[in-house]
């Protein structure tokens, strides 16, 4: 059983933890902190789809300041997710009203063990080319690309979860399959 209310602590020490216990505070603070998106959505006047995808930045956002310890707890956690969604919200709105070019994916070459899937996806015009690209790539690399760049399971928990016989074997997929996402993403930026 889920619990219902999780202390500001509790928050930043799941995010922080990783794997299993990420996965499910991630869904918790996507469904509870839903009732700003009417707020927002009414100071700003942004349609729907804008509203919904500025949340969904803001909360990859939060992650990212839980995770690497800019969020100091100077104030809740609501509050500053608020501050985050509503800064996130102008940038859209701003983006709209000066109608400018989308950015195009510039992709580093980097040690696969050091990348952080987050930072890959960090513009939402590349989060959409990164997950298209990645729907392309099977269930599989999907899974494992997402479990360890994202959710941050360990190569065990990603050998588990994937079906796969050991932690070697997690690694050796990851490998394969982030090899495969940087050609696609290469590939796909020079067909644009």
């Amino acid at each position: 059983m889920q619990q219902e209310n999780y202390t500001d602590e509790e928050l930043v020490s799941k995010v922080r933890e990783g794997g299993k216990a990420f996965e499910d505070i991630s869904m918790y603070m996507f469904n509870e902190f839903k009732g700003f998106l009417p707020k927002i959505k009414e100071k700003l006047n942004l349609p729907q789809q804008q509203i919904q995808d500025a949340y969904a930045d803001a909360l990859v956002k939060l992650i990212r300041k839980l995770r690497d310890g800019s969020f100091r707890g100077e104030s809740k956690v609501s509050s500053y997710f608020y501050t985050i969604f509503y800064n996130t919200s102008v940038d859209v709105s701003r983006k709209n009203a000066s109608n400018k070019n989308k950015q195009t994916l510039e992709l580093l070459e980097h040690d696969a063990r050091e990348t952080d899937l987050l930072k890959l996806i960090d513009n939402k015009d590349e989060a959409n080319q990164v997950i298209a690209v990645m729907k392309t790539m099977g269930d599989m690399c999907q899974r494992i690309l997402m479990d360890w760049g994202y959710y941050g399971y360990s190569m065990n928990e990603i050998a588990t979860r994937s079906d796969l016989s050991n932690a070697e074997s997690a690694r050796s997929m990851k490998y394969k399959c982030l090899k495969k996402l940087r050609e696609l993403l290469n590939t796909k930026m020079y067909n644009v």
